[in-house]
């Protein structure tokens, strides 16, 4: 059998840019039992949970922003 030669290349991983959080208004499902949310910019028209379909409670998060 031959020796097989790896090679990785960690610069692809350093050159990756820092998330940037931002304060992001979303809908947070209103039933405890349920984690569900979505951001406001992709929320659906009838603001219900996209997991259980119960209703929604806006809310701010800290989270990545989305190019």
């Amino acid at each position: 059998m031959g020796a097989v030669t790896l090679f990785f290349n960690r610069k692809a991983q350093e050159e990756k840019p820092e998330d940037v959080l931002m304060d992001i208004e979303v809908y947070s499902c209103a039933d405890n039992d349920c984690i569900g949310w979505m951001r406001k910019d992709f929320a659906s028209s009838d603001l219900k949970c996209p997991l259980c379909g119960h209703d929604t409670t806006m809310e701010v998060r800290e989270l990545p922003k989305i190019n």
